[in-house]
């Protein structure tokens, strides 16, 4: 076969991206991927017997994602609940179990609205201008607490309303700032807020507990209503905010508890210089427990549950030295069960008051994640979600005497996934850097036959502090990827979680040194493998993923195509068009101008000039995380030498491609690339 020239390249790319699924015998298709429905947000009655969760599914049509609430008894007997086209999210028991609370985006504001139960009535709670988010109950069940964007001083909803109208028609649209951090994520800081309010079940005027606070709650952009909550007597709200000016280059969020009936917020961790959040008051109201990372500036420090005594103030971690981060817990009696990430999968646990850690749900074949707490005839009962990279989850319902294993409920999407033969994730281990153990995901294609070699596509996790996890990701997903007749490997090199904090510590100020040999010993192992070809492998990753298809550019050549999703490759240049200058600052040491030798060591762009495999350079418009002039000058880069490169922007997303046209768009792209330059795969 004559190799092409870059033109040709790109004349048959551009020929190819439209056609290649039209072509391609009947697959799991990118269509099929987004019609699947995703479960979430479980939440159990107070007596264990029902569970309510929330049901995802896009509408291509209206290029957007719609959300719906199901309830489901133990004989798993699903049914919806909310019967509008934007339906319901977020729904919390009320104490004695007879209601549900609920967010409700009808009409395009988001407002609570309840549920009874019994009667299967609706109604509407709040209706404010700037709409109501991530709603809880009191454990008296006569008030409820929730978040809204509001204008800090603004005494009243008219105030919001007005101001808000002013905003818009102000015939200058200009921004001025004069502290960091002036945007974040996707958003431009507009001089509101999201402030905590209270509001009677009966309903009345909601009332602003932290009016005139210029600060947010929870802390952008992630934050959601595990980062506030309720004393159990009901009078006292402990919440998660971050003050200062110091905003772009400090971790600190601190734990704040605020009286219902008014008063100053007062900050009960201001002690503690790293990263606190998610308080939850003891059954008994003495401890107020929350997590919190140790080492300021460092946002992927190992996570930490800690429990303040409320009559003392004495603080201390429980357990003591666990090296596995807790990603979310629940008390249960003067303990916990928590969720923990360990080797590429999630594990329950239960924290006894002693600080002993007993690893109560850790097995094949389940994932779980959300945990939810009832009580059945004295005994707990979780609800949680749980999939994996062949199934796209569903809900179980665990009575915790440790006898049976947890029972599912729902059979989400189990007919559309009959004919696909997606196949598990299988764990790869090998030797990389200093010799130690590293571990991946390895996925076959459904049409996996011996005797037959396939491409092999690497995927390279973003984070960098984070891991490819069993599961059934919403973006980055395997099977879409093996689909096409690719074996997909799933690499977990240095800085990837739940190997213990060191190995995750081991990335930083490193970013091209171990995890480059973790990564390519691992390439290694998996190209000697008897159904892999390795004379024709593709790399592709987001974010820190993204970055190391450009470090690979300048550093090897084994690879047929790269694709660069929101890619850094001018370090320097991006700590300066970043938002979140903690990162960046941790990870080199300080800011470019003290730290300059080790922004420029791990910098891709210095490689350029080695810079010769043909590439997909993807971006967002409104990544603030990684601005899209990145990947401009990757791009650049590339066809100022001639390398057959293409560049696929989107005016319209960020670090992440969420809008359900945009992501049919972006698979296209993709396995277009791969079909190019990976060639025909073995058909069955």
């Amino acid at each position: 076969m004559t190799t092409p020239t870059p033109i040709s390249l790109l004349l048959a790319w551009a020929v190819l991206v439209p056609t290649v699924a039209a072509q391609a015998p009947h697959r799991f298709t990118t269509s099929e991927f987004l019609s699947l429905e995703r479960v979430s947000e479980p939440a159990i009655s107070p007596d264990g017997s029902r569970i309510v969760y929330t049901v995802t599914v896009a509408d291509l049509r209206a290029n957007r994602r719609n959300q719906d609430l199901w309830l489901v008894d133990t004989a798993g007997t699903p049914r919806r609940i909310t019967d509008d086209s934007l339906g319901g999210r977020g729904a919390k028991w009320s104490p004695d179990g007879q209601m549900i609370a609920f967010v409700n985006s009808r009409g395009g504001t988001p407002e609570v609205w309840l549920y009874d139960v019994k009667e299967s009535r609706k109604r509407k709670l709040t209706s404010l201008s700037t709409g109501a988010d991530g709603v809880i109950w009191s454990p008296t069940g006569t008030r409820l607490a929730f978040v809204s964007e509001v204008y800090p001083d603004c005494p009243d909803d008219a105030c919001n309303a007005r101001r808000g109208a002013e905003d818009e028609k102000k015939p200058s649209q200009a921004r001025a700032y004069d502290q960091l951090m002036f945007r974040h994520w996707t958003a431009w800081e507009d001089g509101r807020r999201s402030h905590l309010f209270v509001i009677a079940l009966a309903g009345g005027a909601p009332v602003d507990l932290i009016r005139g606070k210029d600060y947010d709650t929870p802390v952008p952009p992630f934050g959601g209503s595990a980062d506030y909550a309720f004393s159990t007597d009901g009078q006292e709200l402990a919440f998660t905010a971050k003050l200062g000016n110091d905003q772009a280059w400090t971790t600190n969020n601190d734990i704040f508890t605020v009286a219902v009936a008014g008063g100053e917020p007062v900050n009960v961790t201001a002690s503690m210089k790293g990263a606190d959040q998610t308080p939850a008051y003891s059954p008994d109201g003495r401890y107020l427990a929350f997590l919190s990372q140790e080492r300021p500036g460092f946002e992927s420090d190992r996570v930490r549950l800690m429990v303040r005594d409320r009559r003392t103030g004495a603080v201390h971690e429980i357990p003591k030295g666990y090296d596995r981060s807790i990603g979310e817990y629940l008390w249960t009696g003067a303990g916990f069960f928590a969720v923990a990430e360990d080797r590429q999968r999630h594990e329950i646990v239960h924290i006894t008051p002693s600080g002993d850690v007993h690893h109560v749900l850790r097995e094949p074949g389940l994932n779980p994640s959300q945990l939810s707490l009832g009580v059945q005839d004295g005994t707990a009962v979780l609800a949680f979600v749980s999939d994996g990279m062949a199934d796209p989850g569903n809900v179980y319902r665990w009575l915790t005497d440790h006898v049976a294993r947890p029972k599912p409920l729902t059979r989400m999407n189990a007919e559309k996934l009959a004919g696909l033969g997606l196949r598990p994730a299988e764990e790869i281990k090998w030797r990389g850097a200093d010799g130690d153990s590293v571990y991946g995901l390895l996925v076959k294609p459904p049409q996996f036959q011996e005797g037959r070699k396939y491409p092999l596509v690497v995927l390279v996790h973003g984070g960098p502090q984070s891991a490819w996890l069993d599961q059934f990701h919403s973006r980055w997903n395997a099977q879409l990827f093996a689909a096409p007749g690719y074996v997909v490997f799933l690499p977990n090199p240095r800085g990837s979680t739940g190997f213990g904090q060191k190995f995750v510590d081991q990335i930083s100020r490193d970013w091209g040194g171990r995890v480059y040999t973790d990564l390519m010993s691992g390439v290694d192992a998996v190209a000697r493998l008897p159904f892999v070809d390795s004379t024709r492998m593709a790399a592709a990753g987001g974010s820190y993923g993204g970055y190391m298809m450009n470090w690979l550019e300048g550093h090897t050549t084994r690879f047929k195509t790269l694709i660069d999703h929101s890619g850094i490759y001018n370090l320097e240049s991006m700590y300066g068009g970043t938002e979140e200058l903690w990162f960046p600052e941790w990870e080199f040491g300080g800011p470019p101008w003290s730290s300059k030798a080790d922004y420029m060591k791990w910098s891709p762009h210095r490689f350029a000039a080695q810079f010769k495999t043909p590439m997909l350079v993807i971006h967002g418009e409104q990544d603030y995380r990684i601005p899209y002039t990145e990947g401009l000058q990757t791009f650049t880069a590339l066809r100022r030498q001639n390398v057959p490169a293409r560049l696929l922007v989107f005016p319209d997303e960020g670090h992440w491609i969420t809008r359900p046209q945009n992501q049919l768009r972006w698979y296209d792209e993709v396995h277009g690339c791969l079909g190019l330059y990976l060639g025909p795969t073995p058909t069955p």
